[in-house]
């Protein structure tokens, strides 16, 4: 069997989707080598694939480079035309707009790591709304499986994606391997690198509407005003800008905590597990998620966790994190302090969570994914 493999978004810069594109790819050529030599695996990589990547990738399969920045394109034209000429038995879109629009030389199998825009369309722009709603009728005509991270995500995909509930196939996301918490003096060089202060409370993904963060910075504001937090404590909030952000920023400015939060942008993976080790609290209160995988890179790291209480974190967390109602702020508030304030409870968090994190791994999903491919020959 020859399997394609959708490289295009082999960036840690791309977040989430990219994390799984990459442990995904590497653990499936390591699965493969040891269990199933008789595949084959050829990665088409693209402008956004990270270079180091694409080059460790490189020396243990295939790889085929298409040019194409824009993802129609891209599905339209030059992965069809790259299928049929490599011969490709099975091909792998990692993300949902991924399948081909054209061509039937193989078996198409995407992962849809969540349909978001559907249920929280307000958090999105028109344009973002618009590009997911034609992918999603896309995977509903031609795709042979369909994989998701979470059991959340296949209600949601089955129910307001009208996708066939036979062709989805839940394989849960995990850390990769770095996550773990790391020594007291590596803490401290990350620290000083992003300037991080000696005590905070960390929250960490792409700033855009459905991470919540404007409710997670009012329950701040809340906690300060009346003495329930140390004054010299932070808020710090690590990732990119995404869209629709400008309403975290006026918040920071109308609830007067500047000086209060940090705003560190985009962290890189080699620091990411000393930022998590060294918070006294992640806190996730997202609207929506298809899996959280920052929740799961926290408990790694050592980090208590208290996150929402909708979607699939209840899932990913178990008993191992305090969960809340993302709308709720005295909520929020009062979770964050009960954690701070209650040593032992924090420590029995800790515990669960790195327990919990363990239970999740790479090489399980890459031997679910192979199979899901075997079950297309």
């Amino acid at each position: 069997m020859r399997i394609g493999l959708d490289g295009k978004i082999l960036s840690l810069r791309v977040g989430g989707t990219g994390r799984y594109a990459i442990n995904l790819t590497r653990e499936i050529l390591d699965e493969a080598a040891a269990s199933r030599p008789d595949h084959e695996f050829v990665v088409f990589t693209g402008p956004r694939s990270d270079p180091d990547v694409v080059a460790e990738l490189g020396r243990r399969c295939e790889t085929h480079r298409l040019t194409a920045g824009s993802s129609v394109i891209r599905s339209l034209t030059q992965v069809p035309r790259a299928i049929r000429r490599l011969g490709i038995d099975v091909f792998h879109g990692m993300d949902h707009v991924g399948i081909p629009f054209t061509g039937r030389d193989a078996r198409y199998v995407v992962t849809v790591h969540d349909v978001i825009p559907l249920i929280l369309p307000e958090t999105f722009t028109p344009r973002h709304r618009l590009v997911v709603r034609a992918a999603l009728a896309r995977v509903r005509r031609r795709a042979d499986r369909v994989l998701v991270p979470s059991e959340a995500v296949k209600r949601d995909l089955v129910e307001r994606a009208s996708v066939n509930e036979g062709l989805v196939v839940v394989t849960p996301e995990a850390c990769d391997r770095r996550f773990r918490p790391v020594g007291a003096e590596a803490v401290r060089a990350v620290a000083a690198r992003h300037d991080l202060p000696e005590r905070y409370v960390l929250a960490v993904g792409t700033l855009e509407p459905r991470k919540n963060l404007t409710r997670l910075l009012e329950a701040f504001a809340l906690l300060l005003g009346r003495r329930r937090i140390a004054p010299d404590y932070r808020l710090v909030l690590v990732g990119a800008r995404g869209w629709l952000e400008g309403p975290i920023f006026r918040a920071v400015k109308d609830l007067e905590l500047e000086g209060h939060v940090l705003f560190t942008g985009f962290v890189a993976d080699e620091d990411l597990p000393a930022v998590y080790t060294g918070a006294s609290l992640f806190v996730f209160p997202s609207l929506h998620e298809g899996f959280g995988l920052p929740l799961l890179e926290a408990m790694a790291c050592g980090a208590p966790v208290v996150a929402s209480n909708v979607s699939s974190l209840p899932e990913v967390a178990g008993s191992a994190a305090v969960l809340v109602d993302p709308h709720d702020v005295e909520a929020l508030a009062g979770a964050i302090t009960g954690v701070l304030e209650d040593d032992a409870r924090r420590e029995r968090l800790v515990a669960a969570g790195l327990a919990r994190a363990d239970e999740f791994s790479w090489r399980r999903t890459a031997r679910q994914t192979l199979d899901v491919y075997s079950s297309l020959a």
